[in-house]
């Protein structure tokens, strides 16, 4: 497969975790935006959960190389991905500190080299998660604009 076509996923998984992203971290309110995401959804659970697999399913296909010790690594990587995105470091910061949920949400991906998924890719995510997470949140002020926008972050 070309190009395009890991861009095409890539931009696919986008909008799923943007939005399962931004539907973890909703309340039950039916006045919360975007209000076209069903109440079932909003469950922490799906953001911390569905993530990471809506990330292994759109870079999996192109890089993964079949063995036990990558099949472990992938494991390790969702469990650590479900991990970071379960906290915004609010215990040791003092407050919500999105700089530092998005540096754990990329080192999260270090075990992906194992699985064949070029340290290139895993430096570039850690940089853009830490950075992308951090100012993004600083500079929105809507909440669902910002979920939906470390969402994003999380998957490129």
């Amino acid at each position: 497969m070309g190009v395009l076509m890991i861009i095409l996923f890539i931009l696919i998984a986008c909008v799923i975790s943007a939005v399962l992203y931004r539907a973890g971290g909703m309340g039950k309110e039916a006045t919360a935006e975007p209000k076209w995401i069903p109440l079932w959804l909003r469950k922490s659970w799906v953001r911390d959960w569905l993530l990471p697999g809506v990330l292994l399913s759109s870079l999996l296909p192109f890089f993964f190389t079949f063995s036990w010790l990558s099949l472990g690594m992938v494991l390790l990587f969702y469990i650590l991905s479900g991990a970071a995105l379960s906290t915004y470091w609010d215990f040791l910061f003092g407050e919500d500190n999105f700089y530092a949920h998005g540096f754990f949400c990329g080192l999260a991906g270090i075990p992906l080299i194992w699985a064949g998924i070029p340290i290139w890719i895993i430096a570039g995510r850690l940089i853009i998660c830490t950075v992308g997470m951090g100012l993004w949140s600083k500079l929105v002020g809507k909440d669902y604009v910002e979920e939906m926008g470390r969402g994003v972050f999380f998957i490129l």
